[in-house]
């Protein structure tokens, strides 16, 4: 499994997605996301994480030449394991949507790091 989160449902207009984080602003929540109304963001990996024949839960991201490497590395293992018969995996690519978060590249990754990271932290959950 490929996960792209970006935080929003880029590709038909910017919704609010269950990955949206508390106060961020998208055409259904102008205000932003508000937890008392909408409920927290969801860390969807983390709960795949948990389930049985999971073998390789990973978070990773595109906003260095860097990581770009190591998301492909990881892209990678992943479909190696699913040859193998190891299991499922699963890698969760945290990234930008700049027409929907209404930035320049540049801002946008400067964005994610400094909002999305904490939340969604790059790194293995679970790599059997």
């Amino acid at each position: 499994i490929i996960f792209i989160n970006n935080g929003i449902y880029g590709m038909t207009g910017g919704q609010m997605a269950p990955t949206t984080l508390r106060d961020m602003k998208t055409s259904t929540s102008p205000e932003g996301r508000d937890v008392a109304t909408m409920g927290n963001p969801l860390r969807i990996l983390d709960m795949l994480a948990l389930l049985n024949g999971v073998c390789l839960a990973t978070r990773v991201s595109v906003h260095t030449a860097a990581a770009v490497k190591k998301t492909r590395r990881m892209i990678k293992k992943a479909f190696e394991n699913s040859m193998a018969g190891k299991g499922t995996s699963i890698v969760e690519v945290v990234s930008t949507c700049n027409a929907g978060w209404k930035m320049t590249p540049e801002e946008a990754n400067d964005w994610m790091v400094e909002h999305m990271f904490p939340y969604y932290p790059i790194g293995d959950l679970k790599n059997i």
